[in-house]
């Protein structure tokens, strides 16, 4: 109540000051209401904290301490930590892409110079060499140059807008944008610099010396000289270098010795030609006939342009942005992956494909899918009794009845184990396939290993949330909870929660694809001794380049030390560690190479179809199924 009864005075006293201070102005209601309204919000943020400072008076005048404490703690949070932790704690939102556009500064009296290192970046005054300043000015400049010898300047032809594609409607921002840089820079260069500052500009058509348009920042003085790349002849100065140039090689010739092919008499007529006639008569008349007339009409012709600017910049600067809607987006941020042919892409692909076509195909396929399946079924159901039966019989009447253990290799039957037969089979891998399953087995592991790194991460704002209130709340019995109602906490935990699912999607796609699928037949794979000795050497290199960097590095002491210990190696013992893997990868008995003893087997029965009938008939290469099958022995 006391703090609105002082709000109340404030307005009426302020209310009082305005009717004297403008007694014309204070007979607007309107106005004299914005003014008391301005004037209760800052009245308001200057004492946005008197009724916390009040309440704790009170209480302590009361002497109910622990209300006191609590208020108290309260008004510390809101007042020092709440604004720091809502910005810390909030997600940065930055946009995808930032686009910049730029104009060039009109005159060089506005360039920008300024003195980028040391830091912070300073603007200093931009000066001309060729006029004369007052002794401070110049004083000034000279104390600027001597006080730090290592200094970098950076002179500033052009400013630069920027925009970007975090709002809505960017794309309109930035038509904007570069139609207002787009059309300064074509007045610029149409109204300015060609036709008065370009070789085919009025001011080489009427000057009598040569001049420089453009300047450059010199480093000893920090002033602006002409820069002597720039210089532009003019039309006087055009033909007197042209005369000055038949003079010289008229002297050059006289000058010369009496050595030629025809003698100097009879040169002279040539060359007096050349001279005068060729290169004086026909090049005066050159550039008198078309060097003024191309002045006048392209400057003209380019301040009209200019002028018109206005009207045609707009123009194309709309339809440069429909091109690149229609053929390629430049501008993209990559919201949808792609910049050639967006609308087309969209009206095709999302509209049409996507959202007609596939919904259609969706439909038939949902009356389809079970028919086929029931179907396939059928079909397998049957096809799984017919060959039940068939063996059945064929075992019951034939096999069992008849068959005996055969001496040798028959029409019928081909011997794969028994007496003098090898009892174990071996697959024979390369060394290239084992090392690259390996490194797919170390990606693996560094998959995990990061996933937890960035897991504890994630984890570190609300472990340290966590921490905060139990040291802070713990002593009152407060505990910290999820709940459904919104809070900083759930907030936090929604945010976290999001990123860990985020990132396991990533990695265990990642998985499925690096995944090696253990099978009975991973026990029989074997290398040589050679291929072995190989694999060893590559692979501990392999893991040498690889675990320092990739995996170790995210692990502190304490974890590398039990690293090592899991494997039951010492550290750094990178051809034990490499050992470890390959029989993790395969099986213990992968590192006992094949002997002398060792026979691989490559078994293939190539059965009989209708097209194979029809070209063995055809070939006359008559053969049986069984001939196909063959042994490859393979000692090593």
């Amino acid at each position: 109540q006391n703090l609105n009864d002082d709000l109340e005075k404030h307005l009426k006293m302020i209310k009082e000051k305005l009717i004297h201070e403008h007694p014309i102005k204070s007979k607007i209601h309107r106005w004299i209401e914005s003014k008391l309204f301005e004037e209760r919000t800052n009245y308001i943020h200057q004492h946005e904290w008197d009724s916390h400072q009040l309440s704790i008076d009170q209480c302590k005048a009361l002497g109910n301490q622990q209300a006191a404490y609590f208020i108290q703690r309260d008004f510390t949070f809101r007042k020092d930590h709440e604004s720091i932790l809502r910005r810390n704690l909030k997600s940065p939102i930055e946009p995808l892409k930032t686009i910049e556009c730029s104009r060039s500064i009109w005159f060089p009296k506005n360039w920008i110079v300024e003195r980028t290192y040391p830091l912070p970046t300073e603007r200093i005054p931009t000066l001309f060499a060729k006029y004369t300043y007052i002794s401070e000015e110049e004083e000034s400049q000279r104390r600027l140059i001597d006080s730090d010898p290592d200094a970098k300047y950076y002179l500033q032809r052009k400013i630069t807008y920027s925009t970007t594609t975090r709002y809505p409607f960017w794309r309109w921002k930035l038509f904007a944008l570069r139609t207002y840089c787009w059309l300064s820079n074509a007045i610029y260069t149409f109204c300015l610099v060609i036709p008065f500052a370009s070789p085919v500009s009025f001011r080489a058509l009427l000057s009598l010396r040569p001049f420089r348009p453009d300047y450059k920042l010199n480093r000893d003085d920090l002033k602006l000289h002409e820069d002597p790349s720039s210089k532009t002849e003019t039309f006087i100065s055009r033909l007197v270098a042209l005369w000055n140039h038949v003079r010289h090689s008229r002297q050059k010739f006289e000058q010369a010795p009496d050595r030629g092919f025809l003698g100097k008499n009879m040169q002279r007529i040539f060359n007096r030609f050349w001279n005068y006639v060729a290169k004086g008569f026909v090049g005066t008349v050159a550039i008198c006939a078309i060097y003024p007339a191309s002045c006048v009409l392209l400057s003209i012709g380019s301040f009209i342009l200019g002028v018109l600017s206005p009207i045609w910049m707009p123009i194309l600067t709309l339809l440069f942005h429909i091109l690149q809607i229609l053929i390629y987006d430049a501008n993209s941020a990559g919201e949808y992956g792609r910049k050639f042919f967006c609308l087309i892409n969209i009206l095709i692909t999302d509209f049409l494909l996507c959202g007609i076509i596939q919904p259609i195909l969706v439909l038939i396929a949902l009356i389809l899918s079970p028919i086929t399946s029931l179907l396939i079924l059928i079909y397998a159901l049957l096809h799984r009794f017919t060959g039940g039966l068939y063996d059945i019989i064929v075992f019951k009447l034939i096999i069992k009845r008849l068959a005996r253990i055969p001496a040798h290799d028959t029409f019928l039957a081909r011997r794969i184990a028994g007496p003098g037969l090898a009892a174990q089979y071996f697959y024979q891998v390369s060394s290239p396939e084992v090392l690259a399953a390996l490194e797919s087995l170390i990606e693996q592991k560094e998959l995990n290993i990061y996933r937890l790194y960035i897991e504890e991460i994630l984890m570190k704002p609300i472990n340290e949330y966590r921490r905060f209130f139990n040291a802070a709340f713990e002593p009152f019995s407060a505990q910290i909870q999820i709940t459904d109602s919104p809070s900083i906490y759930s907030r936090m935990n929604d945010v976290v929660n999001k990123h860990i699912r985020n990132l396991k999607t990533a990695i265990d796609k990642r998985n499925d694809l690096l995944q090696i699928h253990h099978g009975p037949q991973h026990d029989r794979i074997r290398l040589t001794d050679a291929g072995l000795t190989a694999v060893l050497i590559e692979g501990k290199q392999l893991v040498e380049k690889w675990y320092p960097k990739r995996i170790l590095s995210y692990l502190n002491e304490d974890e590398t030390e039990k690293f090592w210990n899991d494997y039951d190696l010492e550290e750094n013992d990178w051809l034990g560690l490499a050992s470890k893997l390959l029989q993790e990868l395969f099986c213990r008995d992968f590192l006992t190479p094949l002997e002398q003893t060792d026979v691989c087997y490559s078994l293939q029965v190539d059965h009989i179809t209708l097209s194979k009938y029809a070209h063995m008939i055809h070939s006359a290469n008559l053969h049986d199924d069984l001939d196909a099958v063959t042994s490859v022995y393979l000692p090593e």
